[in-house]
């Protein structure tokens, strides 16, 4: 059986202000923050409220559907936001199958407005509540929580088994 580690909303709290105290040391000032459907949309949220800044969230679902790729607001969004700071965020940093095709979207996007591959935002950062060091994305630059390969469970945040 699959262990599991229950976070609370007090931990999400907690996870969150370390990621605030991160970017602050890092001296990231961001204009947008954006993220994928289910997991971002809890803690992008809180973050737009804590830095006074809109919030934008596109679908994006590996998890429990068929994946949902190239998605038109992810793109509209980046749109939106040239030459802007952007924090993209979701609460897990898993394999990393997410955040590397939502990098590959910005990446693309940046290629196709700009022949020369010089990047259309000034910087785009991500940020999660837990980075596996097992996952294939490697850009997490702000993390609360990172996960050794050796201890591996299954994460249930305050948003799901809410009615348990």
């Amino acid at each position: 059986m699959t262990q599991k580690l229950y976070v609370t909303d007090r931990d999400m709290r907690k996870y969150l202000a370390e990621i605030t105290r991160q970017i602050t040391v890092d001296g990231f000032n961001p204009d947008v923050i954006i993220g994928p459907g289910r997991g971002a949309f809890i803690m992008g949220v809180m973050l737009s409220h804590y830095y006074d800044k809109p919030f934008h969230g596109f679908e994006w679902q590996t998890r429990d559907h068929e994946m949902i790729q190239n998605s038109t607001r992810l793109e509209t969004i980046l749109g939106l936001f040239k030459n802007k700071n952007i924090l993209i965020v979701d609460d897990i940093n898993d394999s990393g199958t997410t955040l590397l095709g939502i990098d590959e979207v910005v990446n693309d996007f940046d290629k196709s407005e700009n022949n020369n591959n010089f990047y259309l935002h000034e910087q785009i950062k991500y940020a999660t509540l837990f980075s596996k060091e097992s996952s294939n994305f490697n850009k997490v630059e702000f993390t609360s929580n990172v996960m050794q390969p050796d201890y591996d469970p299954w994460i249930v945040f305050p948003y799901e088994e809410w009615w348990k």
